[in-house]
């Protein structure tokens, strides 16, 4: 009886606060971030570089800026800083190099960026890694395994990229990141996926820096989570998302206020094997 005599007690002493209690609505006004992505590889490649704004959730389209200076520099292992290329065209936001760059294992790189109202960027000066490249991909149970020789005395983190395809056709693609606190200096160190199937394989081994990593574990883990921010990019190695995520704090800093920018720059190496199963 006490029991219930308490629980009556406690529900009455509630009733005049929930009385009292009304809805608020919230009119919090969007404010626009700036959004910047890209990367950098081991191949000769042209550099891309995406610059937006941010839109609110309930907006379908971009908001591009093509009125940015984008500035690759790049610091060789001497400490020689050189810029790289200032040369960029741009259409809806996509800056395209007009020139091909070549990446070099050993040098650091990094982009500053500045806007039309003179807010600069810039990423962090991350080093090109010496590719790990793959020893052999094999079936185990069912499901594919990539093993690669993992440098031993560092910490290294890894994307690994799983493609397949079935007459020539792609059917479906899986990205499984990993650090190597499990098999740090393992000759035969493996990253397997627990998808299958199609005749043939593709399979991109990448070896991220520290902040490249961190930003892809939070970019798939809002995947996974399906929020939506559209549909996944597939004519793309490595790119999520089609619309920019709206809080994936990158390597980029707001070098005018000192504080982190959203996207990234990312600087990676990868090997790339194919096999028929």
């Amino acid at each position: 009886m006490k029991s219930l005599y308490r629980i009556i007690v406690i529900i009455f002493c509630f009733i005049p606060v929930l009385s009292c209690l009304k809805e608020t609505p919230l009119d919090v006004e969007f404010e626009p971030q700036v959004f910047i992505y890209g990367y950098l590889i081991n191949n000769t490649n042209n550099i891309k570089i995406t610059i937006q704004k941010t839109v609110p959730v309930n907006t379908t389209t971009l908001d591009p800026i093509n009125d940015a200076s984008i500035l690759l520099y790049t610091e060789d292992p001497d400490g020689t800083v050189r810029l790289v290329t200032d040369d960029f065209q741009v259409s809806e936001g996509v800056y395209l190099s007009t020139d091909a760059v070549i990446g070099l294992i050993g040098n650091k790189y990094w982009i500053v960026v500045t806007l039309a109202d003179g807010t600069t960027y810039e990423s962090v000066h991350e080093p090109l890694k010496e590719p790990v490249q793959i020893k052999t991909i094999s079936k185990v149970n069912g499901y594919p395994r990539v093993i690669f020789s993992d440098p031993g005395n560092e910490t290294n983190f890894y994307q690994v990229h799983f493609t397949f395809y079935n007459n020539g056709n792609l059917i479906s693609e899986v990205f499984e990141l990993s650090n190597d606190v499990l098999f740090n200096g393992n000759e035969n160190a493996f990253i397997e996926t627990l998808t299958s199937g199609g005749d043939i394989l593709g399979v991109s081994l990448s070896n991220l820096n520290f902040h490249t990593y961190e930003y892809y574990v939070a970019a798939h883990e809002q995947y996974d989570n399906q929020v939506d921010f559209g549909s996944p990019e597939t004519t793309e190695p490595f790119l999520i998302f089609s619309k920019p995520p709206i809080n994936l704090v990158g390597n980029i800093r707001n070098t005018t206020t000192d504080r982190k920018a959203l996207g990234f720059f990312g600087v990676f190496s990868f090997s790339y094997q194919e096999v028929s199963f």
